[in-house]
């Protein structure tokens, strides 16, 4: 930020939270790997000891694999979930003030800013019932991913192997921890993301200045090279205030911001106005791009980030004016034809 000293305020502080969000998302990961490690190499121990390799192999496993993903659910699962509802309390607050400011940097009041204040039982609720991959986080959590992952420890022991992504992987590490790892920073990092969504949106609903939008809120995706083409197509999309934001995939990084946002200028409280502008990071670094500028356009105006975002053939095409954004996107989502 320091390279950017004409950077709006409303810039600043959607860049500083941001990178908050980003830290606690890389704690929680942290927290939840070393505990997940923990786990597997106590429950490959636990296999070294059952002796499945006998004329009973098969009975062995199939008694086995029950016991597993009740041992993940209790000495992972629910810890998870319990250390996300203790840690995420600040977290929450946090991204209470956020929202609160970014209220007041587009003009705008509260018709009461503290309704919205956090309570350990609310927050706990709130990541409880947040949406990761179409179900609640706690049920992913404690049910979905313990299953998953004994199914993965099953795998191993009756073929020895695994197919993850087309790799075959013969040991333990890199077929059960390894593969293991990568789902749950994924559910983590998404869970983390919707949990300070969900905060934002508890203020925003207090919002009573009439440019506000109508209550609308708009989609607002993070233009970069790893941002979603299923994104850019949501950028700029209205949704009332009362909506609920579940991320489309894993991972998503977008937020729902005022529709006043898309306005050419906010007035800012010490009655200074400044274009209203977000930060993007494209072909040639980092800038600052109007809302009033369409992310489509602004993909299709960055040829080499394109090709970054949907692949070498589908970005060029995209860039060269070949093929319009629906299109393709419509070739990204297709199924991947063999070669």
């Amino acid at each position: 930020m320091a390279d950017q000293p004409n950077l709006a305020p409303q810039i600043e502080a959607f860049l500083r939270n941001a990178l908050g969000v980003k830290r606690m998302e890389d704690r929680q990961i942290r927290l939840a790997l070393t505990l997940l490690r923990q786990v597997l190499t106590q429950v490959e121990r636990a296999i070294g000891s059952a002796n499945v390799l006998t004329v009973n192999r098969d009975q062995i496993i199939s008694q086995l694999i029950p016991q597993v993903a009740a041992s993940i659910q209790q000495t992972w699962g629910v810890q998870v979930l319990e250390q996300l509802q203790t840690d995420l309390l600040p977290f929450y607050e946090r991204q209470l003030d956020f929202a609160r400011k970014m209220v007041e940097l587009a003009g705008g009041d509260l018709t009461n800013a503290g309704a919205a204040a956090a309570n350990s039982l609310q927050v706990a609720q709130t990541v409880n019932e947040t949406i990761v991959g179409g179900k609640p986080l706690a049920q992913v959590l404690t049910q979905q991913l313990p299953v998953q992952i004994a199914d993965r420890v099953e795998s191993y022991l009756r073929l020895g192997l695994s197919d993850v992504g087309g790799e075959t992987l013969r040991t333990y590490q890199d077929a059960v921890i390894r593969a293991s790892e990568r789902g749950v920073e994924a559910v983590i990092r998404t869970g983390v993301h919707e949990v300070g969504s969900a905060a934002q949106q508890a203020i925003y609903q207090y919002e009573t200045d009439p440019d506000w939008g109508e209550g609308m809120l708009v989609w607002t995706a993070v233009l970069d090279s790893r941002v979603c083409p299923v994104c850019v197509a949501l950028d700029g999309k209205e949704f009332p205030n009362t909506y609920k934001k579940v991320s489309p995939h894993y991972q998503c990084r977008c937020y729902l911001l005022p529709a006043k946002w898309r306005n050419d200028t906010i007035t800012e409280p010490d009655g200074t106005t400044n274009p209203v502008k977000r930060p993007t990071e494209g072909d040639k670094g980092e800038g600052a791009l109007s809302f009033k500028e369409s992310a489509k356009e602004w993909v299709k105006a960055n040829p080499e980030t394109a090709k970054e975002i949907f692949g070498n053939k589908i970005g060029q095409d995209l860039a060269d004016g070949k093929i319009g954004f629906d299109k393709a996107l419509k070739l990204w989502q297709a199924p991947k034809r063999a070669t």
